[in-house]
């Protein structure tokens, strides 16, 4: 399979929800599902669900499956108190085993992933006690390491992120006697260097893969560019701030990969190569095929980069277009959307001509949503169509990491929770509604041919076609309440200039939050639509006394829940 573009394709079986048990949804670890991975064209699997809120009590950290012999435990403390329970790391290695010995049988090697120095996160900021600066806390993480190593021989690699997964480094201007002053590419490299040491040692023909999250693209560079090479390997995100569907490659991207590609040091990609998706939390059967084409296209063109790993989860035990066109990307990579698309559509017998056409909009849909909007617009499937009534905001994520403060900023839009410019709600508002307008003429196909559907797909597909119809009420309820805080704002700006309300304007507005309202029943929750009933009654009634009610700027409480990224 010399055709194949990427040596390494690594898979992640299951996803954070499906280890919580919530969304109906539950992927299990055996010979079947081991066994479609490898037959959709993945030859190698990522052994634990490593995500920071620690769904199923997944191993997160080496702490959670390891400890230091008695001996070396004083010479060697941990003072940050775990956040697993230790009693259960015997469960958590026989469950490691037991996956590791179901890759094997399956021919595809294994990577355990975990964050270092331990750190309890972001637990105590700036200056955190287990300091790579010191370099018995360096000693430290080798011996777990060498420890991890001889309790798990049938790993083949690690992937370390050195920040977030319960991680977390000093900042050279922080409280730290020891980094303060010295930048973080002179610390941190020494690190990584010991660690695959270590690992190489242990497994000469396994690396060490690291994922430069948090950090700044110069600082990323930076250590990309000191590092040594030995048994050392990089995992990146596809753009500076997030793994994101629509937004692959950006220049930071392109430029580490350059960088590395000089050094020898090679790039694995990591991506969402499945319909599950962080972005999509909680919605798990949602598709859109064309973008993981497209996203996996653009990836692959990228000098230096080698292998291509799913970022979140995959469920291979259930109908997936997306999965699917990864596998049929990894066969045949020079496959045209048209081709790629009508070749995914074979299963669906006589609905395959309109599966097509399903596919293109759904694809569309994704790629008009403003991803770039922030962070929190992320977990779509979380957020409110009832939502709240004061003025739209665009609430930001922004943590005190050097990414979050420096080029994380040139992809999302917002990373502070200041109101945005009435133009900045109005870009937001004409693209959802672009997407909701795409994922509407899906809806209208996909009713069309349920009917049509093969009896082994149709279940899958009315789930589909109820994430969709979800999904698009919430582009939906972003776009009104955009809309009606900026028509709000008109309306106040004409009431200082003492004349009466614009009709036209009035109307619109009206007119929104009717279509707001029937969106929001449409959910199922009338109760909680009440209150854009009664504020479009006393529009109705009373403007001044209407905008003296509704659509004000008040503080942020995310009153709906910090992914309904409008409501305050």
């Amino acid at each position: 399979m010399s055709n194949i573009p990427f040596e390494h394709r690594v898979a992640i079986l299951g996803v954070p929800n499906s280890t919580e048990r919530k969304f109906n949804v539950s992927v299990a670890w055996n010979d079947d599902n081991v066994g479609r991975l490898k037959a959709l064209g993945f030859n190698t699997v990522q052994i634990n669900v490593a995500w920071g809120s620690r769904p199923g009590d997944e191993p997160l950290n080496l702490e959670d499956v390891v400890e230091l012999p008695s001996e070396l435990r004083a010479e060697h403390p941990q003072p940050v108190p775990l956040r697993s329970d230790p009693g259960r790391r015997g469960e958590r290695r026989r469950a490691l085993c037991d996956r590791i010995e179901l890759c094997k049988q399956a021919g595809l090697r294994t990577i355990f992933h975990y964050g270092a120095p331990y750190n309890a996160h972001a637990r105590y900021g700036d200056g955190p006690p287990n300091c790579i600066s010191n370099e018995r806390e360096v000693e430290r993480n080798a011996l777990l390491l060498d420890v991890f190593a001889s309790k798990f021989p049938g790993v083949d690699d690690i992937l370390v992120y050195t920040y977030d997964q319960d991680a977390w480094l000093c900042s050279e201007f922080g409280p730290c006697p020891r980094c303060l002053g010295v930048p973080l590419h002179e610390r941190l490299t020494p690190f990584l260097e010991c660690l695959a040491a270590t690992w190489h040692k242990a497994h000469p023909d396994g690396r060490l893969w690291w994922e430069p999250w948090e950090l700044s693209a110069g600082q990323a560079l930076k250590c990309v560019e000191s590092v040594s090479t030995e048994a050392f390997g990089l995992a990146l995100h596809s753009n500076i701030a997030e793994v994101m569907s629509t937004l692959t490659v950006d220049r930071w991207l392109k430029n580490t990969c350059e960088l590395a590609l000089r050094r020898g040091i090679p790039v694995i990609v990591e991506y969402f190569l499945g319909g599950t998706s962080e972005e999509l939390e909680p919605y798990v059967h949602l598709s859109h095929p064309l973008v993981t084409l497209r996203g996996l296209q653009s990836i692959a063109a990228v000098p230096g980069v080698v292998g291509i790993k799913e970022y979140y989860g995959l469920a291979p035990d259930r109908e997936d277009p997306n999965l699917r066109m990864t596998s049929l990307f990894f066969s045949k990579p020079e496959v045209a959307d048209d081709e790629a698309l009508l070749l995914l559509a074979e299963p669906y017998g006589k609905a395959s001509g309109e599966m097509v056409h399903f596919w293109q909009e759904t694809s569309s849909g994704m790629e008009f949503f403003p991803w770039d909007t922030s962070w929190y617009i992320r977990e779509i499937g979380r957020s409110r169509t009832d939502h709240s009534l004061s003025a739209a905001m665009l609430r930001g994520q922004q943590a005190h990491t050097p990414s979050w403060f420096s080029t994380r900023r040139a992809i999302f839009m917002k990373t502070d929770n200041q109101q945005p410019d009435p133009w900045m709600l109005e870009d937001v508002q004409l693209r959802c509604q672009l997407a909701a307008d795409r994922w509407n003429e899906a809806l209208k196909i996909g009713r069309q041919i349920e009917g049509d559907m093969p009896d082994n797909l149709a279940s899958d597909f009315q789930k589909n076609i109820a994430e969709l119809d979800g999904l698009r009420r919430r582009a939906l309820a972003y776009t009104y309440h955009l809309r009606e805080t900026n028509l709000a704002v008109v309306l106040r700006k004409q009431h200082e200039t003492g004349q009466p309300p614009p009709g036209r304007i009035v109307l619109e507005l009206a007119s929104t939050l009717q279509d707001d309202l029937a969106n929001c029943r449409a959910e199922g929750d009338s109760e909680g639509c009440g209150e854009i009933q009664k504020a479009l009654d006393l529009l109705g009634s009373n403007v001044d006394k209407f905008l003296q009610a509704y659509f004000r700027e008040e503080l942020d409480r995310a009153s709906k829940g910090y992914f309904s990224v409008t409501s305050r």
